[in-house]
């Protein structure tokens, strides 16, 4: 439910537009924007899926979305999201990505806040403009390339991705999960080097280290967190999560 009327955002004159939306679990169909989507939980977890692959985003993290980029959006558990509509002619440049991801600050969120209540017809030269060219300058300079699980085709590779998403944990060799879906070790790895540009290693490392974001932001443990996604102590976790992150689980969800 929107805070206020938006008939299109596609159609509307502002270089930035926004809504905010109570939603509740739901997994919509994939569509796509003439304008660049600016998106941030203020409470619960967004997760996004692009052709790209799929990420989990806490409240400390928003994505900005390519215009014309094929995507969904969900929540498993109540949650209030903000929305801003961009027009593409001001919007960063994401170079070879559909999307990005930003690191939110305190003062990016007030931003958020009161960009996201304007009304959608405000005026080019108005406060309201002003305040929504300061939020694309700071969004401009957070904006990083996203640390995403891009996800292969091959239905073979694809059946493994569904049964390392149902048990992150698991620790059964390549040799065993491609023998289940009547494939070679060298196929599947063959396939993901080529469908996610990461050896199959790689990509069972990044998707327990997302999944692990996905669960430390719905307030788990980090040491029950670390043990779930398959990671032999919390010491070896909290290191892969620091070389992939950049930072520890604990400073990653702070903004």
């Amino acid at each position: 439910m929107s805070t206020h009327s938006l008939p299109n955002p596609d159609l509307c004159t502002p270089i930035v537009v926004g809504r905010v939306d109570q939603c509740s679990p739901e997994r919509p169909e994939p569509h796509r924007h003439q304008r660049y989507q600016f998106m941030c939980a203020t409470t619960g977890v967004v997760h996004l899926w692009t052709s790209q692959g799929e990420w989990v985003l806490p409240p400390s993290r928003a994505v900005l979305i390519k215009s014309q980029t094929d995507h969904s959006s969900w929540v498993t558990k109540p949650a209030e999201i903000r929305t801003l509509y961009i027009d593409e002619k001001v919007a960063p440049d994401l170079g070879e990505y559909n999307c990005a991801l930003v690191n939110v600050s305190p003062l990016m969120r007030e931003l958020i806040t009161v960009c996201a209540d304007l009304p959608w017809n405000y005026e080019a030269d108005s406060k309201a403009a002003r305040m929504a060219q300061v939020l694309i300058d700071q969004i401009q300079e957070a904006a990083q390339a996203p640390v995403a699980v891009p996800l292969p085709q091959d239905p073979r590779a694809a059946r493994i991705v569904e049964t390392l998403r149902l048990d992150p944990g698991n620790k059964e060799p390549l040799s065993e999960l491609a023998k289940q879906v009547g494939a070679s070790t060298r196929t599947i790895e063959r396939l993901f080097l080529k469908e996610t540009r990461m050896t199959f290693g790689a990509w069972r490392h990044r998707h327990r280290l997302v999944t692990a974001v996905s669960r430390l932001a719905y307030g788990e443990q980090v040491n029950s967190v670390a043990l779930e996604v398959g990671y032999e102590s919390t010491s070896s976790f909290i290191a892969a999560f620091r070389a992939t992150f950049g930072t520890t689980p604990a400073r990653y969800f702070k903004a």
